[in-house]
């Protein structure tokens, strides 16, 4: 738990920093999974089994993000919530017909069923819900974004992951649970850029009390028109 959110137990490790890694410097046995902290659509994750996987599979996650995150496997069914402006749409099941929903099984059409409500008792599709609302906003999220979680049943669940930038192709979660509720993919777009604004802070810099010595002007006395210089009248 982490602000008092379900959450695996992980360990960060930033590249550079590691020597030689070992699963033996680890707080969980195996299985594992390492995935870069900062990168979408599953690239670089990888479910280690055996410890000779550990450094290969940690290469390859620091190759897409200097910060990678060793996490403890956790076996649950796959079950994404889609957010949108801050309300909890509703909840899809996804059943990978590969080792997990990895880059292939997310964008090929086939290697991944998809459930939708996804198919839990209504006390614990609405727990899915409600803690996929509480972590987007713990995040300070705000518009469009997808929770996923993994559910264990008898209303036990974990967050692996919040996705601020969630897909929008035509297999992509967040529109097809969005269509579910009455939202098309149009709609869905719309809400979005209406929700969008740029935080960019307003800037007032006062001006100096005075200024440094190297920018003063001088004022010099202002002559008069010819017409009273030739009176006599002379500065």
């Amino acid at each position: 738990m982490e602000n008092g959110l379900p959450v695996p137990r992980h360990r960060v490790l930033k590249k550079g920093e590691e020597k030689n890694p070992e699963r033996s410097s680890l707080p969980f046995p195996l299985p594992l999974v390492i995935k870069p902290s900062q990168e979408g659509s599953s690239l670089g994750v990888t479910i280690v089994t055996e410890d000779r996987q550990l450094l290969p599979a940690l290469e390859q996650a620091w190759a897409y993000d200097a910060e990678v995150l060793v996490e403890a496997f956790i076996k649950g069914r796959e079950i994404q919530v889609g957010i949108l402006d801050d309300v909890s749409l509703g909840a899809i099941e996804i059943v990978p017909k590969v080792q997990f929903y990895n880059y292939e099984a997310k964008y090929t059409a086939g290697l991944a069923e998809h459930l939708l409500p996804a198919p839990l008792p209504k006390a614990d599709y609405d727990r899915a819900l409600s803690l996929g609302l509480q972590a987007h906003r713990l995040l300070g999220c705000e518009g469009a974004t997808r929770v996923d979680l993994l559910y264990q049943g008898e209303g036990g669940f974990v967050i692996l992951e919040v996705n601020t930038l969630p897909g929008m192709t035509a297999l992509s979660l967040l529109p097809e649970i969005a269509k579910g509720v009455g939202i098309d993919f149009t709609g869905l777009v719309e809400r979005i850029l209406w929700g969008a604004r740029l935080k960019i802070p307003a800037r007032h810099p006062q001006a100096p009390k005075s200024l440094p010595q190297s920018t003063r002007r001088t004022q010099r006395p202002r002559r008069k028109k010819k017409d009273d210089e030739k009176s006599g009248n002379r500065f």
